[in-house]
């Protein structure tokens, strides 16, 4: 482990990799995670899911960044979550709820615990 890096970017990174693992299993299977009770909100920016799972890559080497201490870990997760954050009040907004998902309330706090420590990012 990194002795430079703290615990809460390892954790957040930890759980970035893994829900990005989960988002493509759910996308590759959906029939399978929809009877096991989870199922993928749609957003209004891509229906695709070649999109979805490219994406997920895409978050998966931000976390990586994020591990490593790269300043364009630090970039590309900062506009990953910033783009999904407004992907989702678009959403909320052209369905008239708001339901309160955890994906923005993860995203607040990430964003919040990886800008408090961005001095550490090389």
């Amino acid at each position: 482990m990194n002795e430079k890096r703290p615990i809460i970017i390892t954790v957040i990174a930890d759980l970035t990799i893994l829900a990005a693992m989960f988002a493509i299993g759910a996308t590759i299977f959906p029939g399978y995670f929809k009877s096991l009770g989870f199922e993928l909100s749609p957003l209004p920016i891509y229906s695709s899911n070649v999109m979805r799972i490219l994406l997920c890559f895409v978050n998966i080497t931000a976390a990586v960044g994020l591990l490593l201490l790269k300043k364009w870990g630090y970039r590309l997760t900062i506009i990953y979550s910033v783009f999904f954050m407004a992907a989702d009040i678009v959403w909320c907004l052209q369905r008239g709820k708001f339901p309160l998902t955890s994906g923005m309330i993860f995203s607040c706090i990430m964003l919040s615990n990886i800008i408090y420590y961005r001095e550490r990012f090389v």
